[in-house]
């Protein structure tokens, strides 16, 4: 699918593509899950190549950043999917070309319907493809921040869950359980996040670099150089709160042990305490036919009474050692 973006009376109006025509006036060019078909409209409407989703996921930089037919190519990692179960990491590239901004994505980041809604409502007079491409990095910029506050905000949470020690009756192994779930997720989570800024860090610094005599305007750079600061500040936060769910994971894991160490002591305790009634026990229980014990009137009460007695002694000897 292709979306024309195209400026006029104080806004952005998109116009789809419906039949093959592109409106020679579209300031962006945004190719949605685009076919071959499309792609080749695109190609011959703005006279570049459009790459395809093989090449846009390629890892190398020389492949995600680079100048081709005097058109800036450059493919960023977005974070997609953000407040689902399952976020991905969604590769998106800009072109910027004659004025022009084409946009290819696989996908519906925030920033993109964001973008398009608040300059559907009031466009600035002859915005050009670069003013687009600023506004579009910082929604990217804008949304990673958002979704970083509210990890922060999880991981907040998940840190009083795991030490709070008014936990009532609720079950120790399912409580833990769902916290190192929760902590799986948030650092899939920021992983994503620290990839995704990674990316637009290098798109930002190859923006703001003049390259075979591509350069941006002196609005568009005082710009890059902001973000790129943005940028900067939330990958240090990002690291903390990877440092921080580390630390949680530890944590819960030490906690998960010191439970099983408790179950375990008092197998022990339990051990201890009945090893001196059940020899006792043993030993009356033996059919040996002289006993002294076995002609006396009380033996069976005195037996029990021992056997009560060898039961206590290890227990208070446990409590005074603070043992227990």
């Amino acid at each position: 699918m292709i979306l024309a973006n195209v400026a006029a009376e104080g806004s952005l109006r998109v116009v789809p593509v419906t039949e093959g025509h592109i409106p020679a006036e579209t300031v962006w060019l945004d190719l949605v899950s685009p076919t071959e078909a499309d792609d080749a409209l695109t190609e011959a409407f703005a006279g570049i190549s459009v790459p395809t989703r093989e090449e846009m996921g390629e890892i190398e930089q020389s492949s995600r950043l680079y100048m081709e037919g005097g058109a800036r190519y450059m493919t960023a990692s977005v974070l997609c999917g953000a407040d689902t179960e399952t976020p991905v990491m969604l590769a998106v590239t800009f072109i910027l070309s004659g004025g022009r901004l084409i946009t290819v994505r696989y996908g519906e980041p925030k920033a993109f319907p964001t973008v398009a809604g608040r300059l559907g409502k009031a466009c600035p007079a002859g915005i050009t493809g670069e003013a687009l491409l600023i506004e579009l990095l910082e929604a990217i910029v804008d949304r990673a921040a958002d979704v970083l506050e509210q990890i922060g905000s999880d991981v907040e949470r998940i840190s009083k869950r795991i030490f709070d020690r008014s936990q009532g009756r609720e079950n120790s192994n399912q409580r833990y359980r769902a916290i190192l779930s929760h902590i799986g997720r948030k650092e899939g989570l920021v992983s994503y996040a620290r990839e995704s800024l990674a990316s637009l860090q290098r798109l930002l610094s190859f923006l703001g670099t003049e390259t075979d005599g591509a350069t941006v305007t002196k609005d568009a750079k005082a710009s890059v150089k902001s973000m790129s600061r943005d940028v900067a500040g939330l990958s240090d936060y990002a690291n903390f709160l990877g440092d921080k769910l580390q630390f949680l994971l530890d944590a819960t894991i030490g906690m998960v042990g010191l439970e099983q160490n408790n179950i375990i002591k008092i197998f022990a305790v339990l051990s201890v305490v009945l090893m001196p009634p059940t020899l006792i026990a043993s030993i009356y229980g033996m059919n040996f036919q002289h006993m002294p014990e076995l002609d006396w009137t009380y033996a069976y009460p005195a037996a029990l009474v021992g056997m009560v007695i060898s039961g206590i002694l290890p227990y208070l000897f446990f409590k005074w050692r603070r043992w227990l």
